[in-house]
């Protein structure tokens, strides 16, 4: 993603947001009000999204060992946060104009609405190659769509108040941008906490990666499985394998195919593995770790080694 690119996108759309909040309030449309605040989340968006990109370039520290790429996660967690406070606050307006209705001019309203399409739909598409495998920019990217979208929704209100007269089509197409914008940020907070919580990588079968890494040979057990995202495209993997008595002497070759599998099969190329030749403590798949200071030791003195 070219941070110049985000750089444009941004100064296009704050100036568009100004543009449209005055608009909108000497047309006494909510429709394009609230087009105008998401278009405003949307610069916001851009912004942190432009500074989540910049930051993740940041090397390694004694204190941020994985580096800032989780600035990202967060980044994106605070934007559709942010589209469902929006959200809430459309359908509140929404609900206040249908009991109160008031006289929207449809002219300038509809005039805006297309300039937004074209504004937004354009932003979205230079956006929409990262958005596939970067959360980051996908929570940008859907505020665009969005807010393409939304936009569509106000020129026909626009065009219904127009040649029907009929109000509350404004508040109707209010309704229906937040509903859109509340469903689609939704996705973006589950993915994003799971992502905090290091919760499995989207997509992975655990179960079926490890019956993969005891088909591997020289492969006996693989168990205490830990896989989790640092942040889009950087998943991280550890674990206990337990190699077969006759290939210990192999076994820096066995861990290499292991790790050799697991980056082409899973993208996991971030992976600690602790080989063992005999017994663990706890064969278990996945690990309790202790709430307390207790010891968590699964290795059995000389014979445990770990590889990166």
């Amino acid at each position: 993603m070219s941070v110049a690119r985000l750089r444009v996108s941004l100064l296009l759309t704050g100036a568009f947001v100004a543009a449209e909040a005055i608009v909108g309030a000497r047309a006494h449309s909510l429709a394009l009000l609230s087009d105008a605040g998401h278009n405003f989340t949307d610069a916001l968006a851009l912004l942190l999204s432009w500074y989540a990109l910049t930051a993740a370039r940041k090397p390694a520290t004694p204190t941020k060992t994985y580096g800032y790429h989780r600035v990202g996660i967060l980044t994106a967690l605070f934007n559709a946060l942010t589209l469902m406070a929006i959200a809430l606050f459309i359908f509140h307006e929404a609900y206040t104009l249908v009991l109160h209705p008031r006289q929207v001019e449809s002219a300038p309203m509809i005039g805006m609405a297309l300039i937004a399409v074209a504004l937004n739909a354009g932003i979205a598409i230079s956006l929409r190659g990262d958005a596939s495998h970067n959360l980051n920019i996908r929570s940008a990217y859907i505020h665009m769509a969005g807010d393409a979208l939304s936009a569509v929704g106000v020129v026909a209100a626009g065009v219904i108040i127009h040649f029907t007269g009929w109000n509350l089509a404004d508040a109707l197409v209010a309704l229906l941008i937040g509903a859109f914008i509340a469903a689609s940020s939704w996705s973006i907070v589950v993915e994003t906490i799971n992502v905090l919580l290091e919760g499995t990588p989207r997509g992975l079968d655990v179960r079926a990666m490890a019956a993969a890494i005891e088909a591997l040979p020289g492969v006996q057990n693989v168990h205490d499985l830990h896989v989790w995202t640092i942040a889009d495209g950087m998943n991280a993997l550890s674990c206990h394998l337990r190699i077969r008595d006759a290939q210990i002497p192999q076994a820096q070759g066995v861990v290499q195919a292991v790790k050799v599998m697991l980056a082409g099969r899973y993208s996991v190329r971030h992976s600690t593995i602790e080989t063992e030749c005999a017994g663990c403590d706890s064969p278990e798949l996945y690990c309790s770790l202790p709430l307390s200071d207790g010891a968590h030791d699964h290795g059995d003195g000389a014979c445990s080694h770990s590889h990166e």
